[in-house]
Formats: C-alpha cells, structure tokens, sequence
C-alpha cells in the first residue's frame, strides 16, 4: 500500500517536472529567465491593479531587467534599483531576450 502510493506520487512530481519543462521551452515571461539574463520588457498580462503595480516598480513596457537571482522568489536589477518578485507576478511580465 505504501509502495503503491509512494508510486503515484513520484509520477505526479515526474509530470509537474515535465509539464515545466515544456512551459519553459516556449515561455517568455520573466519567470524563465534565468540568473545573469536581461530581458527586454515587452507585455504585462493579468489584472489592471497588478500591472499597475509592477510598472509602480518599474517593470514597464521597454524596461531592460537583469534577473540578479532566479529562484521561487526572483532578484531583478531595474535601472539602479533591486527587488524580489514572486514567480507568480513574474509570470505576468512578457519578455524578450537583449
């Protein structure tokens, strides 16, 4: 029983793994970008209040961010300021690679 269960759980972390693996392979938001990239800020996706918040920060259309840290907590570098942002808001801010 333990067997069987610990079974369905190592194939359900197998799929979430692939599953993000494809999602990666054609994303391009800034939750993909990996530590050292910069990106080009092209799109932000999602709620107006959300969105409104993250241009707040900087993160605006045209905007060059260098992702300092990648992580479930994201390190960005906008302009000359620093800041943590999650990987769900990361994934609102569409990008392209510079």
């Amino acid at each position: 029983m333990a067997v069987s269960l610990m079974l369905k759980a190592l194939k359900i972390l197998c799929r979430a793994r692939d599953e993000h693996r494809e999602h990666e392979a054609h994303c391009m938001s800034l939750c993909c970008a990996r530590s050292g990239q910069t990106v080009c800020v092209s799109q932000l996706v999602g709620e107006c209040n959300e969105a409104a918040c993250l241009r707040d920060l900087g993160l605006c259309e045209g905007a060059q961010v260098t992702v300092l840290r990648h992580g479930e907590t994201l390190l960005v570098r906008v302009d000359e300021a620093r800041f943590g942002i999650g990987r769900k808001a990361a994934e609102h801010v569409m990008c392209e690679l510079v």
